[in-house]
C-alpha cells in the first residue's frame, strides 16, 4: 500500500488530529491490556498471553512515525505496569517490547515486510527477550530451555495479531481516503 496515510512521516503529521489519533490509540491499547490482564491464560503453569494490545503497536507503526509509536507503547507499558503489574512483570514487558519494537521498525519501515510477517517476528522476538530477561532476573540459565516453546507461541500469537492489525490498517486507509 503506497498511499499517503502510510508515509514514513505518519498519519495526520504535526497537528491536533495527530495528537487525538495517538491518544485514541493509547487509550485503546490500555483497554486491551486491561482486558488481557483480567483473562490470564496459562499452559502448564506458564503464563501465556496473546498480546492483543500489540494490535495497537502494529497499527501505530504503520500509520504514525516511529517516535510517536514508541511513546504510545512506553506509556502503555508504564501505566499498566504501575496499575497492575509487579516489577518483574514490568521489566519483562519492557524488555520484550524494546527488542520486538526494534525488529518490527526495521521490518515494517525499512524493509517493507508485510504486517503479518512483521507481527510474527515481533511476537517471537518479544518472547525471546522476555525469557532471556527472566533468566537474568532469576539467575537461572535453565529457563532458556523454554525458548523453543515460546517461539511457537510467538508465531501463533504474532500471526493472529498480524491478521487483525492488517484488517484494521486496511479499514483505516479506506476511512481516511474517503474523508479527503
Amino acid at each position: 500500500m503506497s498511499n499517503k496515510i502510510f508515509e514514513n512521516n505518519g498519519l495526520f503529521k504535526g497537528n491536533t488530529r495527530s495528537l487525538l489519533y495517538a491518544t485514541i490509540l493509547l487509550s485503546i491499547s490500555l483497554i486491551l491490556s486491561y482486558i488481557e490482564n483480567l483473562l490470564p491464560f496459562s499452559i502448564g503453569g506458564y503464563g501465556i498471553r496473546v498480546g492483543i494490545a500489540n494490535i495497537v503497536t502494529i497499527v501505530a507503526l504503520k500509520t504514525l512515525n516511529i517516535k510517536v509509536s514508541f511513546i504510545i507503547n512506553v506509556l502503555r507499558i508504564g501505566i499498566i505496569g504501575i496499575l497492575f503489574a509487579s516489577i518483574i512483570r514490568f521489566i519483562l514487558s519492557l524488555s520484550g517490547f524494546l527488542l520486538s519494537f526494534a525488529v518490527m521498525v526495521i521490518m515494517l519501515k525499512y524493509l517493507n515486510f508485510s504486517i503479518i510477517t512483521t507481527s510474527i517476528f515481533g511476537g517471537v522476538t518479544h518472547n525471546i527477550a522476555q525469557i532471556i530477561s527472566l533468566s537474568f532476573l532469576l539467575n537461572n540459565i535453565k529457563i532458556l530451555i523454554l525458548i523453543p516453546f515460546y517461539m511457537i507461541i510467538g508465531i501463533i500469537a504474532g500471526a493472529v495479531i498480524g491478521v487483525l492489525s492488517d484488517m484494521i490498517c486496511k479499514k483505516i486507509t479506506l476511512l481516511y481516503l474517503n474523508k479527503e
